[in-house]
């Protein structure tokens, strides 16, 4: 693994993001508009039941979603980018590692993470005085980087999918968090759900997140159990969708699926 590569991937990732005004626009433009649609809902609701933990909850969620989301879309888009410009042939004839080609997309992805994190923190605070630090920032740290950690699986996961299988599964770049989220908890808690899917629900990392968070909010407890719980569940995760992604490649070289991504 060279330093340098990874850089240098890192510029190209620079370059394709800063170029494209649309690629700029969705680091704020979506988390933004995710935030105002819940921010005035939950106002709307926290005036009826006149409980201010209604904002914490909801809006917390809306925000610390974002982490997963963009940390998952960028590591797919990213090499897709690649795909759709007919370069990936040309990717990976070049000494390039797949090693470095995870790091650089995850490190690019998690700038824009933070990016974004900054941006609705400062307007969550500008428009409905609500501050997801107040519970601390090192405790918002772990949130957020557990879901980003999530993102990266799921992100490398869709993207072996891609060239195992070909552009006809792209989509699910896009539908996987719509997919994952009502099973994650992340704007109710889990005892709200049937039994038969809170067992689905344990599954996921992203359920003891934002369990975590809402137990922070309304108790000022930080759930350490479920915090850890969710990185062994990331870390196992990561290590499965990196192998998967590692394999599809020997797989779409050998069946000269690559070739077919330029036609």
């Amino acid at each position: 693994m060279k330093i340098y590569r990874i850089n240098a991937l890192m510029l190209k990732y620079w370059y394709n993001a800063t170029r494209n005004f649309f690629r700029i626009l969705e680091v704020f433009y979506w988390p933004l508009m995710g935030m105002l649609i819940w921010g005035f809902t939950t106002y709307y609701i926290s005036d009826l039941v006149k409980n201010n933990s209604v904002i914490n909850v909801f809006l917390g969620g809306a925000i610390l979603w974002t982490f997963f989301i963009i940390a998952q879309m960028d590591i797919g888009v990213f090499i897709l980018e690649d795909i759709w410009n007919r370069n990936i042939f040309n990717l990976f004839a070049s000494p390039i590692k797949i090693s470095e080609l995870i790091i650089s997309t995850t490190l690019f992805g998690l700038i824009r993470c933070i990016l974004s994190f900054i941006f609705l923190v400062s307007i969550a605070y500008l428009l409905y005085s609500f501050n997801i630090l107040g519970i601390g920032i090192v405790y918002v740290s772990m949130f957020a980087f557990g879901l980003i950690l999530f993102g990266w699986v799921t992100g490398i996961f869709i993207v072996g999918l891609i060239f195992r299988f070909g552009l006809k599964v792209q989509s699910l770049l896009w539908v996987i968090g719509w997919l994952i989220q009502p099973f994650s908890a992340v704007f109710y808690p889990l005892s709200t759900l049937p039994i038969w899917l809170q067992k689905i629900s344990l599954l996921l990392p992203t359920t003891y997140i934002f369990e975590g968070m809402r137990t922070a909010f309304s108790k000022n407890i930080i759930d350490f159990h479920g915090l850890i719980l969710s990185f062994a569940i990331n870390i196992i995760l990561l290590i499965l969708a990196y192998i998967f992604f590692e394999r599809s490649i020997k797989f779409a070289k050998k069946t000269g699926m690559l070739t077919k991504f330029h036609e």
